[in-house]
């Protein structure tokens, strides 16, 4: 899995569930008709979300990777490629969290997940 060109969550385990696009739209009544118009607004955003495993030969270079990582949450638009190559433009990075503790033993390891939001 690549963000902004970059393999920053390693080989690990990865998986990325998407959600279907979201709609917008208004409905208007008028007095004096039965009913109600509906006015579609077009497609809006979608949510992605993106669970795995972090590994690193230290503790020091797993914080440094989710620093890394983190650093991407600021509000600008990427692309995400998951690991069949299926791209996903203007992904916005939402969240970052770890799901549990670091273990470390040979190497450093995490669960995370990631929150993604496309912005169409």
């Amino acid at each position: 899995m690549k963000f902004d060109g970059k393999e920053l969550f390693g080989k690990g385990e990865q998986t990325l569930q998407v959600q279907s696009w979201r709609r917008e739209g208004v409905d208007y009544g008028f007095a004096g008709l039965d009913g109600v118009v509906s006015v579609d607004l077009g497609r809006r955003e979608r949510k992605l979300k993106q669970r795995g495993w972090l590994t690193a030969e230290s503790v020091g270079a797993l914080m440094r990777q989710m620093e890394e990582i983190s650093g991407y949450i600021d509000g600008q638009g990427y692309e995400l490629v998951d690991g069949g190559g299926i791209g996903y433009r203007r992904v916005r990075m939402d969240s970052f969290a770890l799901l549990g503790s670091i273990t470390a033993g040979n190497q450093a390891r995490c669960e995370y997940e990631i929150n993604y939001t496309q912005l169409s």
